[in-house]
């Protein structure tokens, strides 16, 4: 019997496909951390101690408010990009107060790139990569002395494209990242053999569709168990391989039988789950005697020979047969056991010739 689980979806929304929240605060402090460091292990006063003390005030400000739950800009993306833009800012003036184009602290410039490109994505890290060009462009201009142009250039280039680098590096391991954690997702939540969903992730979209209908106090669904038969037997007689391809080839059969829109679940060794959408009990027992005949007209090889499998189904609807996924579920799996047995009392009977 399907028992739908806990949902804990909403934890999966929760999460960015880059860097979590608590990660992104503690690279805003890290950036606070490091300059204070500099500074007294620097010793050297900064020529304007005002305006750097006005900077990192208003710096620590705003990285507290985007922490804020109220604070007017709403949605990670956006707060991380005013973050970045005032990271970029502040790293700008601090490196002008510690010896400008030539400061250690230029460095810190990579900690927005990176923290853009695992977060936003291709567009945020070019934007922000040509902030921080612009950035250190203004560095090296207010020098009281510039360079030849070839120098110059040299040393722009020089700086710059290490960062670019960085940006292009980091963006590419975040998809790369992001693409792999998919992939163990969408296996999580698939049966391996067939490509169905796996039973946990049936029971977590029968709980999230029935409390849809129920909230709204309107709307119906059907649930098919499917149960094939046989499996055992042609296992013990064939092997695994005969039966996997039986179980595939009715999977198949089942998928060619269903809508797009109607949800596929393996619940075990022999059995399948289906869950109709907006379907009343007519359409639901229209859908099982279609999965029977397709299933019957499915045909596989085993050895030289083709084999065919047929299956049992039971069919349930909501409300009409409970008021939960439990007994709508309940309902279904007695049905399909009805079936079941009925077909084997006429299997029984034709074969002593009392049909």
């Amino acid at each position: 019997m399907l028992t739908p689980v806990p949902d804990r979806s909403r934890h999966g929304r929760d999460r960015g496909d880059g860097l979590a929240p608590k990660s992104v605060a503690r690279v805003d402090w890290l950036v606070l951390l490091v300059v204070a460091l500099y500074l007294l292990a620097r010793r050297a006063p900064p020529p304007q101690p005002l305006l750097l003390g006005i900077a990192t005030a208003l710096f620590a400000v705003v990285v507290i408010g985007l922490r804020w739950h109220r604070f007017p800009v709403r949605g990670s993306g956006p707060r991380i990009a005013l973050g970045a833009a005032a990271m970029v800012a502040y790293i700008t003036i601090v490196a002008m107060q510690t010896g400008a184009a030539g400061s250690a602290l230029v460095n810190l410039y990579l900690l927005p790139i990176v923290l853009v490109a695992m977060t936003l994505g291709r567009s945020g890290a070019i934007v922000v990569f040509l902030s921080v060009a612009l950035a250190y462009a203004s560095l090296v201009l207010g020098e009281p002395q510039l360079p030849p142009a070839a120098e110059l250039l040299a040393g722009l280039f020089g700086t710059l494209c290490p960062f670019a680098l960085v940006a292009y590096l980091t963006h590419a391991l975040s998809r790369s990242i992001v693409t792999a954690r998919r992939r163990i997702e969408a296996m999580a939540e698939r049966d391996a053999l067939t490509g169905t969903f796996n039973l946990r992730t049936f029971g977590l979209l029968l709980k999230r569709e029935h409390h849809l209908r129920q909230r709204a106090g309107r709307g119906s669904y059907g649930i098919l168990i499917v149960d094939m038969d046989q499996l055992k037997k042609l296992n013990d007689e064939h092997g695994q391989a005969a039966g996997n391809l039986a179980i595939t080839t009715v999977a198949a059969a089942i998928q060619r039988a269903v809508r797009a829109t109607d949800i596929v679940a393996r619940s075990g060794g022999d059995e399948f789950v289906i869950f109709l959408p907006e379907s009343i009990p007519e359409v639901a027992d229209g859908v099982a005697q279609r999965i029977r005949n397709n299933v019957f007209r499915s045909l596989f090889p085993v050895g030289e020979r083709l084999q065919r499998s047929s299956v049992a189904v039971g069919a349930a609807s909501y409300p009409q047969d409970g008021a939960n996924p439990d007994d709508i579920v309940a309902a279904a799996t007695t049905r399909m056991l009805s079936d079941k047995n009925l077909r084997r009392q006429k299997g029984t009977a034709a074969a002593d010739g009392t049909a």
